[in-house]
Formats: C-alpha cells, sequence, structure tokens
C-alpha cells in the first residue's frame, strides 16, 4: 500500500520535470547546446597546444594577411582562404587587447567550433523533427575529441567548411534559397569540397532538377553568387587571378587528386585504420550511424512506397541531409589524409547515430510498456532517454579529463623558436620548409612564399617558376637566409636538391623541439 501511495505521489513530480523539458522552446535549447559545447571544448587547453603541422601552416597564412599579403601570390597554399582570412580577422580584432595572435585564433575557432554543434543540433532537429534526436546529435558531436583538439591548436579549414554547410542545410529545411547558396559558397571558400552544398542546395530547391517554375533554384545560385563575386572581385583588383588558377584549381585537379585516388577498399581500409587510431574512443557512433542511416532509408522508402514518386521529388530538400554525406564519402575517394578530413562527415554521424539511438530506445520502451509497470509512457521514455544521455555525457567526461598536452608543449616551443631567433640580427632572412611553427611563434615572414613543396608541388614549380624548381631554389639561394628549417621532407621529390644546400653552406643544429641550420659564414 504504502509503495503505490508513494509511487503515486512521484508521478506528478516526475511529469512537472518532463514537461518542464518538453516546454523549453528550440532556441533555448540551442544556447543551452551552445553553452555546453563551449565548456566541453576547454579542457583541451587552447593555451597549451603546441603549433604544429597544418595548423601552423594556416596560422602562418593568417599572419601573413595579416601584415598585407595576398594569398597565393604572396603566400602558397593549395586550400580556398576563407579559413586563413577568418584567422586574420580575430588578430585584428583582438590586437587592440593585447590578446596574443595565437590565441586569438584559437579562441575564434573554438567558437566555431561551437557554433558547428550548435547547426548539428539545428539540422537535426529540422530533419527529424525530433529534440530527443537533435540533442543527442550535438552531444555526441561534442565527444569528437579530434573536433576539439583541432580547432584548440589553430586554424582548421574543415571547421568553417562544415560550418557554412550545415547553415546551408538548415536553410535548405527552412525553405531560404539565397541563403543556402550564400552560405555554400561561404563553405566552399573555405574549403573547395564544399561546393557540395551548393548541388545540394540547387537538388533540393529543384525537386531534383525537375522544377524550377517557382525561382528557388535560381535564388540558390543567385545566393551563391554573391560571396564567389566578391571573392574574384578582389583577387582581380590584386592581380592575383593567374595565382589563384594556378595553385587553387589546377594544381589540385591535376597534380594533388590524382595522387590522392583511392580504390573503394583501399579507402574502406584507410576507415578501418582511422577507426582504430584517430576515433578510436568514437568508433560506436560510427557503427551506430550507419544503422541509422539504413532507418531514415528505410522510412523515406515506406513513404515511397505508399505515396509514389512523387512524394520522392517533394521530399528532395529533406532528402540534403542524407545526400550531402554521400557525396562527401565519395570525393575521400579521391583525398582523405587523415582524421581531420573527416571533420566534414562528423555531424551527419552524429545525427545519424542519435536517430539510431533514439530508435533503439522506443523499442525499449515498447518492451518495458508491456511489462505493464506502474508509471506512464511519457515518464518511462523520458527516463531511458535521460539514462542514455547521463551515460554518454560520462563517457565523454572521463575521457576529456584525461585528455593530456604532450611534448613539446607551446612553452617548450616558443623558448626553443627564442634561441633560434637570437641568431637573427636586423635584415636577416629565415627560411622554413615544413616547419611554420618557428614562423607562427617569431611572427618572422619566410624568406619565399612557398613554404611546404610536398605532394608534388616542387615538380609542379617547373610549370609556374621562371626556371622551373631549379630557377626558383637559385633565388632562393641568392637571399642567403642566415637560418634554414628543413621539416616533413618525405613526400618532397626533390629534396637531396634542399640537403646538398645544406651540406654546402649550412651547419646543422639540433634543439630538443626543432631541427634548423645557420649559414656557416654567420658564425
Amino acid at each position: 500500500m504504502s509503495e503505490t501511495v508513494a509511487s503515486a505521489a512521484a508521478a506528478p513530480m516526475q511529469n512537472g520535470i518532463i514537461d518542464r523539458v518538453q516546454s523549453l522552446d528550440r532556441r533555448a535549447l540551442l544556447f543551452t547546446t551552445l553553452a555546453f559545447a563551449i565548456i566541453s571544448f576547454l579542457p583541451y587547453q587552447f593555451w597549451k597546444q603546441p603549433s604544429i603541422l597544418d595548423r601552423a601552416n594556416w596560422d602562418y597564412f593568417a599572419q601573413e594577411i595579416v601584415r598585407g599579403a595576398v594569398p597565393y601570390r604572396d603566400v602558397v597554399n593549395i586550400k580556398a582562404p576563407l579559413s586563413a582570412y577568418i584567422g586574420a580577422a580575430a588578430i585584428v580584432i583582438t590586437k587592440p587587447f593585447g590578446l596574443r595572435d595565437i590565441f586569438a585564433i584559437r579562441i575564434v575557432y573554438l567558437l566555431l567550433a561551437s557554433l558547428t554543434v550548435g547547426f548539428t543540433f539545428l539540422v537535426a532537429h529540422a530533419f527529424s523533427n525530433s529534440r530527443r534526436a537533435a540533442l543527442l546529435a550535438a552531444i555526441i558531436m561534442m565527444e569528437f575529441n579530434l573536433f576539439g583538439d583541432a580547432n584548440a591548436g589553430g586554424v582548421q579549414p574543415k571547421t568553417p567548411m562544415i560550418l557554412f554547410g550545415l547553415i546551408a542545410l538548415w536553410a535548405i529545411q527552412k525553405d531560404k534559397p539565397f541563403t543556402a547558396g550564400f552560405a555554400a559558397m561561404l563553405s566552399a571558400l573555405s574549403w573547395q569540397p564544399g561546393l557540395l552544398f551548393a548541388g545540394v542546395a540547387c537538388l533540393g530547391f529543384s525537386r531534383y532538377l525537375t522544377s524550377w517554375r517557382d525561382g528557388k533554384a535560381i535564388k540558390t545560385i543567385v545566393g551563391a553568387a554573391v560571396p564567389l563575386a566578391i571573392f574574384i572581385g578582389y583577387f582581380w583588383w590584386e592581380r592575383a587571378l593567374a595565382d589563384i588558377y594556378w595553385w587553387l584549381i589546377d594544381y589540385n585537379l591535376t597534380v594533388d587528386a590524382p595522387r590522392g585516388l583511392r580504390t573503394v577498399p583501399q579507402l574502406i581500409d584507410r576507415f578501418y585504420r582511422l577507426m582504430k587510431g584517430a576515433f578510436r574512443p568514437e568508433w560506436p557512433y560510427f557503427v551506430v550511424s550507419i544503422a541509422g542511416l539504413a532507418i531514415v532509408v528505410w522510412r523515406e522508402s515506406r513513404i515511397i512506397k505508399r505515396d509514389g514518386l512523387k512524394s520522392l521529388v517533394e521530399s528532395a530538400p529533406r532528402h540534403a541531409v542524407i545526400v550531402a554525406p554521400l557525396i562527401y564519402f565519395a570525393f575521400c575517394l579521391i583525398n582523405i589524409q587523415g582524421g581531420v578530413d573527416m571533420i566534414p562527415l562528423l555531424p551527419f554521424v552524429a545525427m545519424f547515430a542519435a536517430v539510431g539511438i533514439v530508435w533503439a530506445i522506443d523499442r525499449v520502451v515498447d518492451l518495458l510498456s508491456r511489462a505493464k509497470l506502474r508509471v506512464s509512457r511519457l515518464t518511462l521514455s523520458a527516463s531511458v532517454f535521460a539514462t542514455g544521455v547521463v551515460l554518454i555525457v560520462i563517457f565523454s567526461v572521463a575521457d576529456v579529463l584525461s585528455l593530456r598536452v604532450e611534448s613539446p608543449t607551446l612553452k617548450e616551443q616558443d623558448a626553443e623558436v627564442a634561441q633560434i631567433t637570437s641568431y637573427l640580427a636586423p635584415g636577416d632572412q629565415i627560411y622554413a620548409h615544413g616547419l611554420a611553427e618557428i614562423l607562427v611563434l617569431s611572427r618572422l615572414s619566410n624568406a619565399d612564399k612557398h613554404f611546404f613543396l610536398d605532394r608534388g608541388k616542387d615538380n609542379y614549380l617547373d610549370r609556374v617558376e621562371p626556371g622551373g624548381f631549379a630557377g626558383w631554389l637559385d633565388r632562393l639561394k641568392a637571399k642567403r637566409p642566415k637560418v634554414v628549417a628543413l621539416e616533413r621532407m618525405k613526400f618532397v621529390e626533390r629534396k637531396e636538391d634542399f640537403y646538398d644546400w645544406m651540406r654546402a653552406d649550412y651547419e646543422e643544429h639540433k634543439g630538443r623541439v626543432f631541427t634548423y641550420y645557420l649559414r656557416k659564414d654567420a658564425n
């Protein structure tokens, strides 16, 4: 008797909590998600993260833009430049406050990462019409350690690429064609594969190219044309369009893409290795996401079977969330080098994994409901969902709290860079190849605009430099940089030319963090 009374007394309180949660509107849930995302990224300790590898390349790109350089003409990279301009804007805006430039970049990119979590929530909610799935998707997105780490260390082009891509998908769901096109082009200007979102938007608004009369597909194209026109106009004004063509288009199409092409078995093997490595703690989400995608496709096929092919055409905007990751997966056949190349897939993994988890929760609730427990189905469903969320959060918190910033730390790098630059007098130059971190931390400009010549870039100089690679190297030697740092030479095909130069004119110095060369006559 007492248990029945206790259950009856507890029921109103449980239902009251559930009612309060359900009364939260989408905006409140979004801001709550953003707040938790920002907090969840703090354990990555951006103030200790070293400057390394491609992060350093992009931070240097941003610093050079602040110093007045025009991308591709004055400093060369092979990806679209918007992410570097975002980093440059962070430096300029925070400079009056005395914030260190690399910290400004990292803070802004952690905010972009948090916004990516927020738009994962919005897209998942618009696609599934389920708050549970949307919240789960956001929580799972926060859990990917690689995503947090990548944005805590500097400019990460894949983050604005997928953020603007998610904004485009959200705009498609909300029937905003101009916004979708505009955001899709910003995605492409962050990293070229983002152009897929413009294609997906056109497919969605044209109902798979079957309907153009309402003008929505045209509005999408106009929206995309606006940032593209600004981009082309600026580089035309700076007389750098030829440089953009060579490094942003021709090199990628004729050199980089053919070199990176993989077969399907090779791609599967690469994914498997990433699951064992960079995504080892989160691999279950990838597995569940495949099940979630299968559930989504099954549901859509049932609708088509019931309502005919017309429903397929009318559902084109909603299908954008399915089509986009499939296109990116196909792109991975051309180019997937490391874990960061998976970042554009992570929101979709989170969304489809959330769909799979919610489906499983509903099946569990169905089974428990048949047991005729003395609780309402609503209370039961909320309890099982809350338990699942708590377990996921506990798993995430335990994983994040175990993170440690490994050596070399930023402090250790700073100390050694100070020692390297102590050799430089006013007017002396430094040339770094594959070690942009020295340039970033010293805030010095490289002796040449080419600071990383891997993956066939050295041979490509035969097309774009007077006298080819040999002429370029002769001009670099004539500048007589006092300090030279060479790293990441494995995929530089003419590396022996660099080493011959070092053996003839320089002495090697090995520090705890960096290896560099000092000109012999400089001692």
